[in-house]
């Protein structure tokens, strides 16, 4: 997978809900050339929240989800400006998401970048990166885990 850029990064995610920000992802995936269908990606989106809840804690959640309708692998990241109601393990709302793309082929890349993410959210600087510092520092910060 490639380095991220700021055409990764939408820090003016306009949803009111869980369904219009993963929707709104799925849009931005498609946008971006990672997927063929944006409706089928949002689906399997919703699909993993019914698993179980990607939210969490401390307002960040990391929806993902891997399919066919995936053309290359890849990550978003996004910043709304009001909080989500998103069933998260903390049971507090979400206003930062970081969304994993995979094609169907690509699980170790889906699962090793969903855990080098998961470690880094037990720091509160990480935490407080994603929130509050500047695309140019959430670039690096995200592109540094995943090296």
């Amino acid at each position: 997978m490639e380095k991220l850029t700021e055409k990764d990064l939408n820090f003016d995610l306009k949803a009111d809900t869980q369904k219009e920000a993963l929707h709104a992802l799925a849009e931005q995936a498609f946008e971006r050339g990672k997927i063929a269908d944006t409706e089928i990606f949002y689906q399997e989106l919703c699909n993993r929240e019914k698993e179980s809840t990607t939210g969490f804690g401390n307002g960040v959640a990391i929806p993902h989800a891997r399919h066919s309708v995936v053309k290359e692998a890849g990550i978003l990241v996004a910043r709304c400006k009001n909080n989500l109601e998103w069933n998260s393990m903390d049971g507090e709302p979400v206003n930062v998401c970081i969304c994993l793309i995979a094609p169907d082929d690509q699980n170790d890349f889906h699962l090793k970048t969903l855990a080098k993410i998961s470690r880094r959210m037990i720091h509160d600087d990480f935490i407080d990166t994603l929130k509050n510092a500047s695309e140019a520092d959430v670039l690096a910060e995200i592109n540094k885990v995943i090296e």
